[in-house]
């Protein structure tokens, strides 16, 4: 998942209990480890990051499971392309 700063795309997860496109802005920290900003409907529900092989939420209130479906589904993205 590496060159994906200021990135653009969408994807398909499950969340609050139904599927929605999630938009997700890619940024970096300062020290190069991306995260994923992540919308639905125009709202920033939460910032996700992968961290030891375990996504975590870094800022939001959503569930685990819709972090890892969220992150799943970033990850079926990133490798297609």
């Amino acid at each position: 998942m590496e060159d994906n700063n200021g990135r653009e795309f969408s994807v398909q997860a499950r969340v609050n209990g139904r599927m929605q496109e999630v938009l997700i802005l890619t940024s970096e920290t300062t020290d190069g480890v991306t995260f994923y900003n992540c919308r639905v409907n125009g709202n920033e529900i939460t910032q996700i990051r992968k961290d030891e092989q375990v996504w975590k939420q870094i800022w939001g209130d959503i569930s685990q499971e819709d972090v890892n479906a969220i992150g799943e589904a970033i990850e079926g993205s990133v490798l297609q392309d």
